[in-house]
């Protein structure tokens, strides 16, 4: 470790060029990382507060609550703990901002409802809740929302945690103010059955509907699979590319500096002893790399506007960190075959 670090002392440039690249491949990684975790918790995030074992809907829906219809007579009280979600999607306006939403027909103390951040719950007809993410795009309590499919005005009268559904925010209402909406559901039918029964997949159900379980409801959810391949793709290139640059840094190092690994190896260096140098050379860069990109992406966070859907997980910063520096470790064994060819006599001349 000595010797390595005081290499990197003697040559600041072109070690600083190694770190620099991998300052950026780690600021790219862990923004990737949490623009990744945001657009799963846009999907999902309304979902995972229902703590709910699975949803019930039509067969032939193609697991989509908004195409699913049928008599919740159908279900009727099979499960130990169950609810109705009617939903329909809308386009609201307080007169300054429009938003595309979901507007969710639930009954009364539903655990469909996140916990009240703001305002009251409604009481009555046409009053709604609405996730917080609509009060940071300029929604406040008493606006009067007019609905661009509807002559219907809504009234918010409460905030709600956010609750994102499919990366929509979600509107909270009685069953009979969505009915009013939406005039194919009524009384009798409802979009889905949303399930909180650890047995759920021993009950039996009518031919026409299908339990689904949630986190598999979640993965079919329009768009998120797709999202998350694609950044999990990127994110496993950069790790190659990380790869990639520091063993062809390292090589081309070791390459010019042959003649003196050849005077190291005739004085009694060992292989062993000249791959350690090498490996705690790397090591080092990786960390210092490393720990300065995770510094820029904690500070990019802080300054970016809410608009932007990212999230950071310190569990997945902390893996992404040490697989990067393992990764970089691995590039650097292109150096260290090379440094075990080499042959002191000819080296030396």
């Amino acid at each position: 470790m000595f010797l390595a670090w005081n290499e990197i002392k003697r040559n600041k440039l072109k070690f600083s060029l190694i770190i620099g690249v991998l300052i950026m491949i780690s600021y790219l990684l862990f923004l990737l990382s949490g623009l990744a975790n945001g657009l799963i918790n846009m999907n999902r995030e309304g979902i995972d507060k229902w703590g709910a074992n699975a949803i019930v809907i039509s067969k032939d829906a193609n697991q989509t609550v908004e195409q699913s219809l049928f008599n919740k007579d159908n279900v009727g009280d099979t499960y130990k703990n169950q609810t109705t979600l009617k939903q329909s999607g809308v386009i609201i306006s307080n007169g300054k901002n429009e938003e595309n939403a979901l507007l969710f027909g639930v009954t009364d103390h539903s655990f469909l409802v996140p916990n009240m951040i703001e305002g009251k719950k409604f009481s009555s007809d046409n009053e709604v809740i609405a996730d917080e993410t609509l009060k940071d795009k300029g929604f406040k309590i008493g606006d009067k929302l007019s609905l661009s499919q509807s002559n219907e005005k809504l009234k918010i009268v409460g905030f709600s945690e956010s609750a994102k559904y499919n990366a929509s925010p979600v509107l909270f209402s009685n069953n009979s103010t969505l009915q009013k909406i939406n005039g194919s559901i009524t009384d009798s039918m409802t979009n889905a059955v949303v399930v909180k029964d650890n047995q759920w997949n021993d009950k039996a159900l009518d031919d026409g509907l299908e339990a689904i379980d949630i986190e598999k409801f979640v993965e079919n959810l329009p768009g998120y699979k797709a999202q998350n391949l694609t950044l999990n793709f990127m994110i496993s290139f950069l790790f190659m590319i990380s790869a990639t640059v520091i063993g062809i840094f390292l090589y081309v190092m070791t390459l010019q500096k042959t003649s003196l690994f050849g005077v190291l190896k005739a004085q009694g260096f060992t292989n062993v002893y000249l791959a350690k140098v090498v490996l705690s050379q790397t090591f080092i860069i990786a960390m210092i790399g490393t720990m300065i990109g995770l510094l820029l992406t904690m500070v990019t966070g802080s300054f970016l506007p809410n608009a932007v859907p990212i999230k950071f997980s310190a569990i997945t910063l902390i893996i992404y960190s040490v697989v990067l520096i393992v990764v970089s470790l691995i590039g650097s064994l292109f150096s260290i075959l090379t440094i075990r060819k080499v042959d002191p006599l000819k080296a030396i001349g």
